[in-house]
């Protein structure tokens, strides 16, 4: 009974076990077929784990932060104070300020150590007077001694950030109260040109340069506009026939109409310390010779202006056909510029054209002794051609329109520019009547030669605003002007040698 029993349960679990194999083939029977693996002892020692391992986690590596420099424009005062907002620098090394020229890094002016990382509010001191109106703020490594700033001389180099050097530019506003004038000693060439080293101005203005006069700054020779701040090489054009050897450079305001020089009125000097900004500099000019044509009296002729780089002598040629012959007089030259150099010469050897040629003095206190010594100046490395003038220019005279002066009194005088004859002369000033010389209204005498501005007094309430100057004849009594008489006007192809003139009002002057 046990037994049937058993057969039963062994029975009963057959057939499930049929049903579920019956099942199995049914589900699996479009599955891709299991193939059988035999793993050997060798393949599980380098297969894959069958229990997964944890992959290590890598640690967060931060971003680098980008270096930079933050700097405002900013006010520069005469204390020289400058502040940078911020630095970010990659390592530790220095921040330098640079002056600007063209656009490119100049002269270091100041610089400030600075720590890896954040670096905020620094302050650096420059000299105000170095500054240009815009700064260059670079930083710099320090690779050298720790803490000492090595450089251009050492190893303190700009540092780089992705090929390019990190650093920025920011402008300056001067509020400075002393302007500044640098100027050196040089040599002005044929085109005029005068340079300045650099000039400091607290605000807009006017560099101009001056020729002297009796040992003080002269006429205005040239001037330009300048704009508030530190300018460098600056360029004036002047007449260098005009130069003096010693050249003033000085500031003005500019307080009247913008960009229109108002000498000695609104536009007046720039102060320092309560003096006006000038600076006195030595200039050498090329070769030149200013002579007029002139007759030759008792032997002698007059040269309007020579200027002579150092002591030198003023030679005379005859003409030689054309070209320098023998030397037949000269006169001593001092270094510089020389005025109204009266020259004497062998009159009998005289042509009617003469050549003048500067010649080195060689032996300062001696006499002119060429060709053993005192040999022709050359310029540029070549002989300058001379300069001719001739003696027989006829008699001729040069006056400028001009002011009629107020003196209150019964007098007034005017200027005659130049007057050249070769006989004694009376010089004339005449009315207007109708566009024609009329009465004469005051006259001089002067001598055969050259002569400079020749004052002469007339009525002013006679006075016409056309004038003339009318030359006349000396040749009466000598100390008495007769024009219905002996004292006839000179001619020049056969017509009166006379010159009209105007007189100014003030708005015209």
């Amino acid at each position: 009974m046990r037994i049937i029993k058993q057969l039963r349960w062994v029975g009963w679990l057959g057939l499930l076990l049929l049903a579920v194999a019956a099942c199995a083939e049914e589900n699996n029977a479009t599955a891709t077929p299991t193939v059988a693996v035999t793993t050997t002892l060798a393949d599980t020692a380098v297969s894959t784990p069958l229990i997964p391992t944890n992959t290590p986690t890598r640690t967060p590596v931060p971003t680098p932060a980008v270096p930079l420099i933050n700097a405002a424009d900013q006010p520069l005062t005469d204390a020289g104070a400058l502040q940078i907002a911020n630095v970010v620098a990659p390592e530790d090394g220095w921040l330098v300020l640079y002056a600007m020229t063209d656009g490119a890094l100049g002269e270091v002016l100041g610089f400030t150590a600075v720590t890896t990382g954040l670096n905020q509010n620094l302050t650096l001191t420059i000299d105000p007077q170095l500054a240009t109106p815009t700064l260059g703020a670079v930083l710099h490594s320090d690779l050298g001694e720790s803490g000492e700033f090595e450089f251009p001389d050492g190893p303190d180099v700009p540092l780089e950030w992705e090929s390019a050097q990190i650093a920025t530019t920011f402008d300056l506003d001067f509020q400075l109260s002393e302007p500044v004038i640098e100027v050196a000693e040089q040599a002005v060439g044929e085109d005029g040109v005068v340079r300045v080293a650099s000039v400091l101005l607290p605000q807009a203005g006017w560099l101009a340069i001056h020729g002297e006069a009796d040992g003080r700054p002269g006429p205005v020779l040239g001037v330009v506009p300048v704009a508030a701040g530190r300018h460098e090489a600056i360029a004036i054009t002047i007449p260098w026939r005009e130069g003096t050897p010693t050249l003033y450079a000085a500031l003005y305001a500019d307080n009247g109409e913008p960009l229109h020089f108002d000498y000695q009125a609104e536009d007046e000097p720039l102060l320092a310390s309560g003096e006006p900004v000038v600076t006195a500099f030595e200039a050498t000019f090329p070769i030149d010779i200013f002579v007029l044509d002139q007759p030759l009296v008792d032997g002698t002729f007059e040269v309007e202006r020579v200027i002579s780089n150092g002591p030198g002598w003023l030679v005379a040629y005859y003409d030689d056909n054309g070209a320098p012959g023998l030397i037949i007089g000269s006169a001593p030259l001092e270094d510089g510029l020389n005025e109204r150099v009266m020259v004497e010469v062998l009159a009998s050897a005289a042509t009617d054209v003469l050549h003048l040629r500067l010649h080195e003095d060689t032996e300062p206190g001696d006499d002119f002794d060429f060709p053993r010594v005192d040999q022709p100046v050359l310029y540029d490395g070549r002989l300058p051609g001379t300069v001719t003038f001739s003696l027989t220019p006829g008699n001729y005279l040069i006056v400028d329109d001009q002011p009629l002066p107020s003196t209150g009194t019964a007098s007034a005088v005017l200027t005659v520019d130049l007057v050249v004859v070769n006989v004694p002369t009376w010089v004339a000033i005449e009315a207007d009547e109708d566009g024609q010389r009329g009465e004469v209204l005051g006259f001089t005498a002067v001598s055969p030669g050259v002569s400079h501005d020749i004052a002469i007094s007339i009525d002013p309430t006679l006075a016409t605003e056309t004038l003339y100057v009318t030359l006349y004849l000396n040749a009466g009594e000598p100390d008495e002007f007769d024009p219905d008489g002996a004292d006839v006007p000179l001619q020049r192809n056969r017509s009166p040698i006379s010159v009209p003139f105007f007189l100014l009002n003030e708005a015209e002057e």
